[in-house]
């Protein structure tokens, strides 16, 4: 804040140095949380981002990512290389083959609801997957239909769909965020759905908190969108869950819980599921260090913000971490292999689509 401060003052000239410090922010809104004042951190972050950029432009890390996230042909072309821009192993970005949380991909998904199908579908659901689900994490969005097909709606994923807009507000690019935001928003608001969900935290965020600013010139009226946790919320009963018996820990995603408030929401929701025992790690809510842009610019920092969470995992002796964002499932998933240990990293749309997919096996 004196950095940026001194910026606005003139007594500081933007350099190569202070856009590196404001990259160092992993957008976790612990600051916010943590302050009595309510100084919006985060927006006095983004809007430093904005000014940079403009007055020295984005650098090459900032372009090369901007350019993949524009095009969605390009970004699949070198999906292949995420690791490598991730630093990550590779299977910390695929999902687990041998996972026994794996539901079909494709095709008519498993039932396990307790509606009768032949009444017809309850409503119909629009679902927005966001990059790191639709290009990296598949079984995320399987699970997320399965879900979905077993509580008795109808669920679309429409075509066109563009990035949620975050990357570039992370990296400074407000045009191009409010460009996809108008993308996003005339597409979900022309097609006829109840609602629109979406299983990536940060993506909910972006539509909650980031679109109706993105938006405000456009005088566009911007979609409600509810992040699957919060559509679920006191509909789990209608689901037909097999009783899953295992020790589970849960990883509060920033975005989910401080930046949405559903911490105590998903908690319910998880357990919604027979069997289920939750063990709570030191500090949940800790941020694990994705950072979305700052792991490309800083790996070294976001792996020991990462080796600090993985300890906290260790010690509840868990087999099974269970969390809402795909980005931090990523990480969580990097910084376990690192330190040695084996335990997965699930979504919680997973282990409801197992408990579906276990009923509707007896």
């Amino acid at each position: 804040m004196a950095l940026i401060e001194a910026v606005l003052n003139g007594t500081l000239l933007i350099s190569d140095v202070y856009k590196d410090r404001l990259a160092t922010c992993t957008g976790c809104l612990a600051c916010e949380s943590a302050c009595a004042s309510g100084v919006p951190f985060s927006r006095i972050i983004l809007a430093a981002r904005e000014q940079a950029v403009r007055e020295s432009g984005p650098g090459i890390v900032a372009s090369v990512v901007s350019a993949a996230l524009k095009n969605p042909v390009l970004m699949r072309s070198f999906a292949w290389l995420a690791p490598v821009a991730l630093h990550y192993k590779g299977k910390s970005i695929r999902p687990i083959q041998n996972s026994i949380f794996k539901v079909q991909q494709g095709g008519k998904q498993q039932k396990g609801g307790r509606e009768d199908s032949e009444k017809g579908p309850k409503g119909r659901i629009a679902f927005f997957p966001g990059c790191a689900v639709d290009q990296f994490q598949p079984d995320i969005g399987s699970a997320t239909v399965t879900v979905l097909e077993a509580l008795g709606y109808e669920v679309v994923v429409p075509k066109g769909l563009v990035c949620c807009g975050r990357p570039f507000l992370s990296l400074g690019d407000r045009p191009a965020a409010e460009e996809l935001a108008r993308k996003n928003n005339d597409l979900l608001a022309s097609l006829d759905v109840d609602t629109v969900v979406t299983s990536c935290a940060s993506c909910g965020l972006t539509f909650k908190k980031d679109y109706p600013t993105l938006l405000a010139q456009s005088d566009r009226e911007p979609v409600r969108v509810q992040d699957i946790h919060e559509f679920l919320a006191g509909k789990t009963g209608e689901l037909d869950l097999a009783p899953s018996p295992m020790k589970v820990t849960w990883h509060d995603p920033c975005h989910l819980g401080r930046g949405q408030g559903l911490a105590k929401t998903v908690r319910e929701v998880l357990l919604a599921v027979p069997g289920i025992e939750l063990v709570e790690m030191k500090n949940p809510d800790r941020c694990c260090g994705f950072g979305g842009v700052m792991r490309v610019s800083h790996p070294s920092l976001s792996s020991a913000i990462g080796e600090a969470k993985a300890k906290d995992i260790a010690a509840t002796r868990t087999k099974v971490v269970v969390t809402g964002c795909p980005g931090c499932r990523m990480q969580i998933a990097d910084s376990l292999r690192r330190a040695g240990s084996q335990a997965e990293v699930v979504h919680t749309v997973q282990v409801l689509a197992k408990a579906c997919r276990d009923r509707s096996k007896k």
